[in-house]
């Protein structure tokens, strides 16, 4: 082998380790919005003991991280396109770690609700950033797989994040739990400021070769209201952002908030073997992100896995409302929320689309209103479809707590039906560009 032919060995191996190190040091961010994405349910009790809350005053607690996701996408999307991932995670970490400490030190729930707001500040840009990071270190062709691992990483550490988080407080208490994670979440902070580059060359100390093929680097742009105006304008955005209205919120509906409920209600099983139908959902969202990512990657298509994802969440939801008598197998339904999972990562590929149909450069903005659609659908179809339960309700109350006939679930999974089979049509429409090139 040549001197010249080890020295381009060494930058690609060189460039290889930089790039991932860098992205798995904001993946530890990701990690943290997990963590405080469960927290609320592990010491909700707790906190309503400590100040005297109210069902109303929980929820409002709860509902504060979410509040800042919906009002934070589209102008963090914005500030990740101007400042670029190496601040935005430094800006981002310290906010969740000022928020998780605030709640640490709270002497009222208003502290609370504060602490949650800038948690949820923080958190909701991290995944936009990460997307704006890959743009410019990853491949076109490597852009879904690295979505659907950064997603796969984010499900996995909120369902595993709780468990280390109760041994903590059960220990230490529900502050020093809260302000040690926040200090640690500092250090990530730094640790990223250190690390992060936000494109490959010499203008931040890196001197390797940019790994990815294409003509236009999307480094962090200066603000601009025509360019923003145009991005949002951009009619083909709307596609991916259906796709995420549709699916993923349906996916929670189930998986997140009546599935336990409806299996309860209407099979009399328990909670905790009713709750396994929900691990086996999660399974398969988590087995379907990566996967869906990396083969969107690796034939060049993003619509064909999209229209064979959506159209099992939509299976889904269809075989639950028009099953003749209503009632399942349950050995059945074990099989169809895995394909609910598989459904609602259909959501990773809506990324992909996004970025290759909008304008380089600003891959946190497009991501961002694609983004959008995740948290509108989730805060259009849960309401409405507990309304829909409170509407076919019989007066029917077990431990203070209302039993819905299976009527009124039925309907309801009609409704989620037309939301999947609005996302499957909306995919359909979607004109494929080959992946990696510029739409």
């Amino acid at each position: 082998m040549t001197a010249l032919e080890n020295k381009g060995l060494l930058q690609s191996n060189m460039h290889f380790n930089i790039r991932w190190m860098m992205w798995f040091s904001l993946i530890l961010l990701h990690l943290v919005t997990s963590f405080h994405r469960v927290s609320f349910n592990v010491v909700a009790d707790l906190l309503t003991a400590e100040f005297n809350l109210t069902g109303a005053g929980l929820g409002n607690l709860a509902a504060a991280y979410t509040y800042m996701y919906v009002l934070m996408q589209i102008p963090g999307g914005i500030l990740v396109d101007r400042l670029g991932p190496r601040r935005i995670a430094l800006l981002t970490g310290l906010a969740m770690a000022v928020g998780s400490i605030m709640i640490g030190f709270a002497p009222s729930a208003a502290f609370v609700f504060l602490g949650r707001m800038l948690v949820g500040f923080g958190g909701s840009v991290v995944l936009i950033n990460i997307f704006k990071f890959q743009a410019a270190w990853f491949r076109s062709t490597e852009f879904a797989t690295m979505s659907g691992f950064a997603l796969l990483i984010s499900t996995s550490g909120a369902l595993l994040a709780a468990t280390p988080l109760a041994i903590a407080v059960s220990a230490y208490g529900w502050r020093t739990s809260f302000i040690a994670f926040g200090l640690m979440t500092i250090l990530v902070a730094i640790f990223c400021l250190i690390i992060v580059r936000n494109s490959p060359g010499v203008k931040y100390g890196v001197t390797i070769n940019r790994p990815n093929e294409e003509s236009v680097k999307d480094e962090p742009v200066k603000f601009n209201l025509q360019a923003v105006k145009t991005v949002l304008s951009n009619r083909r955005l709307w596609i991916p952002f259906l796709i995420n209205l549709g699916t993923y919120s349906g996916f929670v509906v189930f998986a997140g908030t009546w599935g336990v409920s409806y299996l309860v209600h209407v099979y009399g099983i328990g909670i905790e073997e009713a709750s396994g139908f929900m691990v086996v959902a999660y399974i398969g969202y988590m087995v379907g992100a990566p996967s869906a990512g990396a083969i969107s990657d690796r034939i060049g298509s993003r619509k064909t896995p999209a229209v064979v994802l959506i159209g099992l969440a939509a299976l889904f939801w269809l075989a639950l409302a028009a099953w003749p008598g209503g009632l399942l197998p349950l050995w059945l339904i074990y099989f169809l929320c895995v394909l609910l999972g598989l459904g609602g990562a259909a959501t990773v590929l809506s990324f992909p689309m996004a970025r290759e149909v909008s304008i380089p450069g600003y891959t946190g903005l497009v991501t961002a209103a694609v983004n959008l659609g995740v948290f509108l659908g989730m805060a259009i179809l849960q309401p409405l479809f507990g309304y829909i339960l409170d509407q076919g309700w019989q007066g029917l109350i077990f431990d203070g707590a209302r039993i819905y006939p299976l009527e009124a679930y039925r309907i309801g999974f009609v409704v989620t039906f037309i939301f999947a089979a609005l996302s499957f049509v909306a995919t359909l429409f979607y004109r494929e560009s080959r992946t990696g090139e510029k739409a």
